[in-house]
């Protein structure tokens, strides 16, 4: 594995380039936080994935899926079978865009909450705990003759 140097980048300035390469290489099947399009919704992926991991699957998605990576594998299956083409970034560019996705989990984590999904399965199991509970207040309040 070659090693590459990388001149010092501000993280600010590598979040901005790596919003410009992310608008123009990955936006048309990515979004973040917008919910999936071809590709998986990206909000969050850094703290999901490891770095090293998040640099190959940009680099070379063929090369996960040949070796039978099982993440690669399971988006590939969500994503009907469409490969992900690799964009052919360089080194800096892939780390840009990567900056640029770790500079929006800082925004996402305010917004995060329950998600709408689960609201239903809330909701009913908070009825069925205070039916339950009027059930139980009902059933044991019995006269008991104390002699």
């Amino acid at each position: 594995m070659a090693v590459i140097w990388l001149a010092p980048i501000k993280h600010g300035q590598a979040a901005e380039n790596g919003q410009e390469i992310f608008l123009d290489n990955c936006a048309a099947c990515h979004t973040i936080g917008k919910g999936k399009l071809v590709g998986p919704d990206l909000a969050g992926v850094t703290s999901r994935r490891e770095a090293g991991w998040l640099k190959r699957q940009i680099n070379d998605p063929e090369g996960l899926i040949a070796e039978k990576d099982p993440i690669a594998m399971q988006l590939l299956k969500e994503a009907d079978n469409v490969p992900m083409p690799g964009p052919e970034l360089s080194d800096a560019d892939v780390v840009a865009v990567i900056a640029y996705l770790k500079s929006t989990e800082k925004q996402a984590d305010v917004a995060v909450g329950l998600p709408s999904q689960y609201m239903p399965t809330l909701l009913i199991s908070i009825l069925v705990l205070i039916g339950l509970t009027l059930i139980g207040l009902k059933v044991g309040n019995k006269k008991v003759d104390v002699r």
